[in-house]
């Protein structure tokens, strides 16, 4: 508003004489102004209007306090803040100089040492406030002013005022703090704890920017730069830039992680990496299929869905660097007119010697059936008497395809012939043991095996209640058939799901400290999983001790993981050989016009539930994977989307009210699922179906809006 700066210059003529703008940023407007009292130039720094709304003055002075006493000779100090007409201020000397963003534009990429040197600085701004407590969560270019080249952090501890005083209101007001190309997932995501690990994600991407000239995540808005933050790998520096050295480039690696856990602890850890060029050994093994240029992880779904991926031995050098790098790679076309039974299990399966794959596939007017494709034929071909046929997997021999069908599993030849029924079980995936079992999830939720030969499911393990454990799953048997890996199920649902170790001679289980939803088996002394978004990992693994050694690697970003059955579509055979569903996490949103043009909307991201607004003006849709989702609502004209339901719970499948003027959708907010609605004009969420003890999935609201269809 344009009598802004003429009401602040009354309310501070006293203290302050105002003389222009300097600039405007997210949260504030800037202005040089004179201290009457010190007789200096300051810069005279006023929050927006609707985000002081939010705040009120008292809480946010209390809360700037805390970062007032901040001394470090790379931080701007904190002069004075308080309320002046309504308006929240804060005050900070005058730096004649220029700001990092201002040096980017001018010269787009920095000297590398250069780009260290001022790295370094400010990760040291970093550490000491970390070390009093105070979280910037705000590193940017123009918040890095440059004083006779020496950098200064400005706004030290602002977002977190801004952040605290505000409590939960940000979120539901759709204000945001960051700026969204150097977030961390974590902020992007809106995350209630941010720790010291998002600065030195921060610091990291401004860093990459200096190198690189681009900042390690772009899109044409800010929220495609956020969906990109949330899903998407940062291309390594080196391809941007040869000259950047190893050590650079792979501390750059490790502090741009998705996973907090997975950077540096400390911004000093990440000071001091860029100066140890030691930091370049373990990043040089980390890329484990780059002998290949294949990327399946951001296909559409319409492909994606009948792409299964072999990636044949040696996929997994990455863990050997010391051997011949060598990674084959083929996809496996589904027979026309069918589709992978999605919903339903693992649909894929591998021998053990790699020789061929088995898949589940039904067409449009039968039952699912399995098929078989060999490495060195063409097409796949159908198994004979497996009809109606799900879960499969193969014998340790390779002579025989077991599945299940039916309320039992059966085993059908190769080579063809008769099926033969093994034993009645629930449905789900099996795995069959070189000591000649059948293992799979009992009746109570506990493994169970049964004798290839055919007899009575049993179980021989039991459920860890110490732990709330609720079901075992997903078994994979380990060579020797002493043993078997599992998928450890509790009350915190696929997102905190863990890989268990059980076995087959006493019955005794064990629970690593190991978040997957499905795993693939131990590799050397590796142990294989995927975890609740679909990256392929890698834990070191002692069996003798049934313990991990060391932290998880990250192989592969590509396997599809199904929400239904807390599971993955992939299966590796003992040689190391991997069969995948490739990417169907990843979507493209398109509006497709009666005459049949395809117009796309927004990027290809982790989208489902996509629901048109009874004005046809927008979109709720569901964004994020098994392990996180939230709805939002996209702007069809403008191109802009906004997050509509609050993180930290599972909020997915949204329906529009008859009006347009509020949003059913499901939650976990509240144990188990139930029908929430929240409105346009940002009111908050309230349970609107569901009682303790009955789990409701979908929610329609009839024509009228009087009844609720679920």
């Amino acid at each position: 508003m344009a009598d802004i700066p003429e009401r602040i210059a009354a309310a501070l003529a006293d203290r302050y004489r105002i003389q222009h703008l300097l600039g405007e940023g997210g949260m504030a407007t800037v202005y040089l102004a004179e201290d009457v009292k010190h007789d200096r130039n300051v810069a005279l720094k006023v929050l927006k209007p609707e985000l002081a709304a939010v705040l009120g003055a008292e809480r946010f002075v209390q809360e700037i306090r805390t970062t007032a006493s901040l001394q470090h000779p790379n931080i701007l100090p904190l002069f004075d803040s308080g309320e002046a007409d309504t308006f929240l201020y804060y005050v900070m000397p005058y730096i004649q100089g220029e700001t990092l963003r201002s040096k980017l534009d001018r010269e787009h990429q920095l000297g590398i040492d250069e780009a260290v040197r001022i790295a370094t600085d400010v990760a040291d701004a970093l550490d000491y406030a970390h070390r009093h407590g105070v979280i910037h969560r705000d590193i940017k270019p123009e918040n890095i002013l440059l004083h006779d080249g020496r950098p200064v952090v400005a706004d030290f501890g602002i977002a977190l005022a801004v952040s605290a005083a505000a409590g939960g209101r940000m979120t539901e007001t759709g204000l945001s703090l960051g700026t969204p190309h150097y977030m961390s997932p974590e902020q992007a995501t809106a995350e209630k704890d941010i720790t010291a690990r998002s600065d030195v994600y921060s610091v990291a991407s401004v860093l990459y920017e200096m190198l690189a000239g681009v900042p390690p995540h772009e899109g044409g808005s800010a929220q495609q730069v956020i969906m990109r933050i949330i899903a998407d790998t940062p291309r390594p520096v080196t391809e941007l830039r040869k000259s950047v050295p190893p050590h650079v480039a792979a501390v750059l690696t490790k502090a741009l992680e998705k996973l907090p856990a997975d950077r540096f602890a400390t911004a000093a850890e990440f000071s001091a990496g860029l100066s140890d060029p030691r930091m370049a050994v373990p990043v040089a093994a980390a890329p484990v299929a780059s002998p290949s240029a294949t990327r399946f992880g951001a296909l559409p779904l319409w492909v994606a869905a009948a792409a299964i991926v072999v990636a044949a031995a040696g996929w997994w050098v990455a863990l050997r660097p010391d051997r011949e790098p060598m990674v084959l790679r083929y996809e496996i076309p589904v027979p026309a007119n069918s589709t992978l039974p999605v919903g339903q299990g693992n649909t894929v399966a591998i021998s053990p010697d790699g020789r061929f794959v088995v898949f589940a596939a039904q067409s449009s007017e039968g039952d699912p059936r399995i098929y078989l494709r060999a490495a060195d034929e063409l097409q796949p071909r159908e198994v004979p008497g497996t009809s109606r046929a799900l879960y499969p997997f193969v014998s340790p021999d390779g002579e025989w395809v077991g599945f299940w069908s039916g309320g039992q599993y059966l085993r059908a030849p190769v080579s063809g012939g008769t099926a033969v029924v093994v034993g009645n079980a629930p449905a789900g995936d099996a795995t069959w043991t070189s000591s000649g079992w059948i293992v799979a999830t009992g009746a109570n939720g506990a493994l169970a095996r049964v004798p290839a030969t055919g007899g009575t499911m049993t179980s021989f393990t039991t459920l860890d209640a110490d732990v709330g454990e609720t079901r075992q799953m997903n078994p994979v048997a380990l060579p020797g058939g002493a043993t078997v890996l599992y998928t450890s199920l509790g009350m915190g649902g696929a997102s905190a799901a863990r890989i268990g170790v059980a076995s087959l001679e006493d019955g005794s289980t064990t629970i690593l400290d190991l978040l997957g939803v499905a795993p693939l088996g131990v590799l050397d002394d590796y142990l294989v999983y995927v975890d609740a978004g679909g990256t392929i990992m890698a834990a070191p693994y002692d069996r003798g001790r049934r313990a991990l050694t060391g932290p998880a690697l990250a192989l592969m970003d590509q396997a599809a993981v199904d929400a239904a059955t807390t599971g993955a579509y992939a299966q590796m055979s003992p040689d190391g050989s991997l069969v995948y569903v490739s990417g169907t996490n990843r979507r493209q949103l398109v509006i497709v016009s009666p005459s049949g043009t395809v117009q796309p909307v927004g990027d290809v991201a982790p989208l489902s539930w996509p629901r048109v607004a009874p004005d046809g003006r927008r979109l709720a849709l569901t964004f994020g994977s098994v392990a996180q989702r939230s709805v939002w609502v996209y702007e069809l004209e403008a191109g802009a989307s906004l997050q509509f339901t609050r993180p930290g719970a599972i909020d997915d499948r949204p329906e529009w009210t008859p009006d347009g003027q509020s949003i059913l959708f499901r939650s976990s907010r509240e144990s188990p699922n139930a029908i929430w609605i929240r409105s346009l004009d940002g009111t908050p969420a309230r349970r609107l179906v569901g009682s303790p003890g009955a789990q409701v999935d979908e929610g329609v609201m009839s024509p009228d809006g009087r009844y609720v269809v679920i």
